[in-house]
């Protein structure tokens, strides 16, 4: 007896079914926040690499403005200076989406919170 079963249609990229089984599951926010948060790391890796692993985006974006969640006051600092090459580099992604700034949390239960 053959236990291979023949395919039937045009083979499809993962990459293509992900996207619709997450609207079938109801996982869509979940998968586009995914998505823009790989653009924003990707992106922060080209521009300032050392700041890449200490920051998250967090939310997409709140107003307009990019939602990132920093693990020190250093790193908020510097995305401070940085904050306009940083949204303008992820409004013109084909990935990202507009921007107008960054909003900045720290983590580790600190509630300060700087707009820039």
């Amino acid at each position: 007896m053959n236990d291979k079963r023949q395919r039937k249609g045009k083979p499809q990229k993962l990459s293509t079914l992900i996207p619709e089984a997450a609207r079938a599951l109801g996982f869509q926010e979940e998968l586009e926040l995914s998505q823009r948060a790989r653009v924003f790391h990707e992106l922060l890796v080209q521009i300032a690499p050392h700041l890449a692993p200490h920051c998250r985006l967090t939310a997409g974006s709140e107003g307009g403005r990019l939602a990132i969640e920093v693990d020190d006051r250093a790193t908020a600092q510097e995305l401070h200076l940085r904050s306009a090459e940083i949204a303008s580099a992820y409004s013109s992604h084909p990935g990202g989406a507009r921007a107008i700034g960054l909003t900045v949390r720290l983590r580790q239960g600190n509630d300060d919170t700087e707009r820039h």
